[in-house]
């Protein structure tokens, strides 16, 4: 018996999806599909989705990598490849030049296992890490075609402090859940008519499924997250909660 992987049906799937078919309409509600088994046939047709496609994780002076290893069903091509990057706080990094190219080499590599018009970086880090980070997005844009965009996602206190502008991105995602301490105070300011201190971060937006919010602004990519693997029930619930403030 052949085993097929799932990422080779994913991308199998995609494909034949593609064909005689135009790229679909941007929409403004984007599905998270990570890294476990998801059947996302019962979203709207206007709903995207944005798949996990890799996993990178940088220990001392290397890294380790993977591509997806659970399968996707959808009905339409998803539009962003989603790489999600980590550091290995077990092991110092001895982060080089030549390392920043390498793991920006390993998520291109896995941004281009589908056909997307956008990739997105995946890639939580501490303020000593920064630099890190930055690298990685810098290298990455570098290498991807000018048609194709860049996202990435960011902790939602990232957003009242006045760096992120400073990145090569088209798109950056608050994500307005896991929050830690500083959460009450931020979801406060948003939901009384705030914005972000940096405009780079007023362009999109992440909420959960277990972490409803008040209000948020108007006119934003909002892009759905749920801690465990998509149900019709949940989309529903997510998407009535959006649909009272957008």
């Amino acid at each position: 018996m052949t085993t097929i992987s799932p990422l080779f049906l994913l991308a199998a799937l995609l494909l034949s999806g593609c064909e005689g078919k135009r790229a679909p309409t941007p929409a403004t509600l984007v599905v998270w599909a990570w890294e476990r088994p998801e059947d996302l046939r019962f979203l709207p047709d206007d709903v995207e989705v944005a798949v996990q496609t890799g996993f990178v994780e940088i220990a001392g002076d290397g890294f380790v990598a993977r591509g997806r290893r659970f399968p996707l069903l959808v009905k339409t091509p998803p539009t962003t490849a989603v790489v999600h990057v980590q550091i290995d706080e077990r092991t110092p990094v001895r982060w080089t030049p030549l390392l920043g190219q390498r793991v920006a080499a390993a998520v291109l590599h896995f941004a281009r296992t589908i056909p997307t018009h956008r990739v997105q970086i995946d890639f939580e880090v501490r303020r000593s890490q920064r630099g890190i980070l930055t690298d990685v997005v810098r290298d990455v844009r570098q290498g991807l075609p000018r048609d194709v965009s860049l996202s990435i996602t960011a902790l939602a206190s990232w957003c009242q402090e006045d760096w992120l502008h400073t990145l090569p991105v088209d798109e950056v995602v608050p994500m307005l859940f896991r929050m830690g301490r500083g959460g009450p105070s931020i979801r406060a300011t948003i939901a009384q008519d705030g914005d972000w201190r940096d405009p780079v971060c007023r362009r999109a937006l992440a909420v959960s499924v277990d972490t409803p919010i008040a209000d948020a602004p108007a006119g934003r990519r909002i892009y759905l997250f749920d801690p465990r693997s998509w149900t019709k029930a949940d989309f529903d619930s997510v998407q009535h909660q959006v649909e009272e403030w957008r």
